[in-house]
């Protein structure tokens, strides 16, 4: 009765996480090398295999219980304190058993919920540490975790303003597609019964703190930047960009009030975080004229606002031209600029930069052209022959032009003046000298987080190899030589932190993608580094995604790697396709059970007849890595395996040499539903070999299948 298959495979399902549980309380008890530790996960794992499943198990986690197939698992404490209570307090959601699981995986499984049940500083999520540890057959789901915010007795004005500013909103609302500045599954929660609103924007929330400094402080919990005592984090620094952004969205009178605020709780920071901000983020928009820079300057007092365009001059595009420029974005009343300025220059002190105009001679060359000694008598018909006239705008227009140059982008006119150079010349010597010059422009971009710039030029540098490899291949071998030392470590460790931000998933794969070969050695070098192990490991999926250029510097050096790191590299080379078979087979030498373990899943995961012949040898072979080898077998594609599974069971030796493997790929071949009656005939006759018990099982089993 199908009633009665369901209770039963519930009964086992509940009992297969009754093992889980105790084999969880076991780690957290006793060391994992323990045999009471590997006990525990051979009997979870015996009872997973008998489930027979033909899709990956699921079970819910929810603050109360354990759900499986939408129905509570009750009556059991293990269940309750050792799976469901630890699971919840990593903010795990549900769980994904896959049915090829094998013990290692339950083990690191089970290191992990051990460590969630004594609690752990570690700030990656509990999906994460999974997949540090090369678990791919166990996928947890993170469940969102919502702010909480309390905001007590909020006025009634204040409600006012939030409706008006919804009303504005709504006309003002363009038809093209919602922006989100945050990702739309983060949100918060609001505790108030009273409250009739059903959601609070962004827009509102900022209206509802009334505090820029705090507003920052909540936009950073919604990144998870949680700041902690001691955190030398900044969540005003951090955030300043999104809270000028929002206050900008405001309506203009009220937007004034929050940005004289905003200017009150940068001038409560204490002096050195106050300069950082104005270096990094309020001078810059100050120039450009965006938002958040005159308003929030203006309100400075006179001390303060010296001292900070003091600091324009420790910009990287300082210039003298920048404080006029500065001073007429801040539009001062003229008493006020003529007070302020001998306070700006007590704060520039020594700090004002070599001016090369000046140095060159052209303020007082354009001073002789414009200067008329009255002492020396002149006929000025002379000036009627040219149709120059240098009045205040002339002088207006050249200090305009002088201001433009300085801000030109460098970077930008070189590198495409190297590039193009790069794609005439011949030599590939000029060609590494050129792209020499190009390489600090790269690094800068890199170095000020400028990553379009960085993976535009990167990619465009890239290109070129390609367009001149046909007839220049000295030309393009020293184009990539170049991008090679351009990717130092330094570099892949910034790309590295680029990676966990969200700008970071779309430019990190880009950068690779043009780099190419080039990230190999650099990221071999910090996955052997322990301080650096952690940021190159993040970086592994985009080396995956980018395979096929990077796996064959890989498998070059695959030999001399250390154990730890050739774990990492070998994943690369699962997913590059055919052709590094044999490179990958070479692990397998029973010199370290984890790095055979993951040498054999890539072959599986390449699935050529090559991989699987190899896979199928390691089975014939025996040993310690006979199990591993049967579990790559089955992540073959199943009419792959099927073959290799047959052709191993029509062999008498190796029923005879490893009778308890035959009789493993025997049941799995059973169940496969393909027609082996063959097989099964061969193997029926060893049933009398009384001499051999273990190989008249095999035919015994043989025939009871037939």
């Amino acid at each position: 009765m199908p009633g009665a298959d369901y209770a039963e495979r519930k009964r086992t399902t509940v009992e297969f996480l009754q093992l889980l549980a105790k084999a969880a309380r076991q780690f957290r008890t006793y060391p994992p090398t323990s045999s009471l530790c590997t006990d525990a996960v051979d009997a979870c794992h015996n009872v997973f295999l008998s489930l027979r499943l033909d899709e990956p198990l699921a079970i819910r986690v929810t603050s109360q219980q354990l759900l499986l197939d939408d129905e509570p698992v009750d009556g059991d404490s293990a269940i309750e304190q050792e799976l469901r209570r630890p699971l919840h307090a990593s903010h795990v959601g549900s769980v994904e058993f896959d049915r090829g699981t094998a013990a290692r995986d339950w083990v690191q499984f089970c290191l992990l919920v051990a460590a969630a049940r004594r609690g752990t500083r570690d700030t990656s999520t509990f999906a994460e540490r999974l997949m540090d540890a090369g678990v791919n057959s166990i996928v947890p789901r993170m469940t969102p975790r919502p702010e909480v915010l309390t905001f007590p007795n909020v006025p009634d004005a204040t409600g006012r303003l939030i409706a008006f500013e919804r009303g504005r909103q709504a006309t003002a609302t363009p038809g093209a597609p919602a922006q989100y500045l945050y990702p739309p599954d983060k949100g918060w929660v609001r505790l108030d019964p009273s409250a009739e609103d059903p959601s609070i924007s962004l827009v509102d929330l900022t209206l509802l703190v009334g505090d820029p400094g705090r507003l920052a402080g909540v936009l950073a919990r919604l990144v998870d930047d949680a700041i902690e005592e001691g955190d030398s984090r900044d969540p005003l620094r951090d955030r300043y960009d999104d809270v000028v952004m929002l206050i900008g969205a405001i309506e203009p009178h009220l937007g004034r009030t929050l940005m004289a605020k905003l200017a009150r709780a940068v001038l409560d920071l204490d002096v050195d975080r106050r300069r950082a901000l104005l270096r990094r983020s309020i001078l810059p928009h100050l120039l450009d004229g965006r938002a958040g820079g005159d308003a929030i300057l203006a309100e400075f007092p006179d001390v303060e606002l010296a001292d900070a365009l003091g600091l324009l001059f420790d910009l990287e595009m300082a210039s003298p031209q920048l404080l006029p420029l500065a001073l007429d974005r801040l539009q001062l009343a003229p008493d006020r600029r003529a007070r302020l300025m001998p306070l700006v220059d007590a704060a520039i002190g020594g700090r004002l930069p070599a001016d090369r105009w000046s140095a060159a001679g052209f303020d007082e060359r354009a001073k002789q052209l414009i200067q008329v000694n009255a002492q020396v008598p002149r006929q000025f018909a002379e000036f009627a022959a040219f149709d120059l006239s240098i009045d205040d705008s002339t002088r207006a227009a050249l200090a305009d032009a002088r201001i433009a140059v300085d801000a030109t982008d460098d970077s930008e006119i070189t590198l495409g003046m190297l590039t193009g150079l790069v794609r005439l010349e011949p030599s590939p010597v000029v060609v590494s000298s050129l792209l020499d010059r190009a390489l600090p422009a790269l690094q800068g971009f890199v170095r000020d987080e400028r990553w379009p710039d960085a993976t535009r030029w990167v990619a465009r540098i890239a290109d070129l190899a390609g367009e001149v490899e046909a007839a220049r291949p000295e030309v393009a071998a020293a184009i990539r030589t170049s991008l090679g030392r351009f990717c130092d470590r330094q570099t892949l460790l910034r790309i590295a932190n680029l990676y966990v931000t969200e700008a970071g998933q779309t430019y990190a794969p880009l950068l690779f993608a043009a780099l190419g070969p080039s990230v190999v050695s650099p990221w071999l070098e910090a996955l052997a580094s322990p301080a650096d192990r952690a940021a190159a490991m993040r970086l592994r999926p985009v080396l995956c995604q980018c395979a096929v250029h990077t796996a064959p510097p890989i498998a070059a050096r695959l030999a001399d790697l250390r154990a730890d790191v050739a774990i990492a590299a070998v994943t690369v080379l699962g997913y590059a396709g055919q052709g590094h078979e044999a490179a990958i087979g070479a692990l397998v030498t029973g010199s370290d059970e984890a790095l055979e373990r993951e040498a054999l899943r890539a072959l599986a995961r390449i699935a050529s007849p090559r991989a699987a012949i190899l896979i199928a040898l390691h089975i014939d072979h025996g040993g310690r890595t006979q199990p591993a080898a049967e579990e790559a077998l089955w992540r073959l594609p199943a009419p792959l395996a099927q073959k290799h599974a047959r052709d191993l069971l029509f062999r008498r030796e190796f029923i005879a040499r490893w009778p308890q493997a035959a009789s493993r790929l025997l049941e799995r071949v059973a169940h496969s539903g393909e027609k082996i009656e063959p097989v099964l005939e061969s193997l029926a006759p060893l049933r009398f070999r009384f001499w051999n018990r273990a190989v008249a099982r095999v035919g015994a089993k043989a025939r009871g299948l037939m």
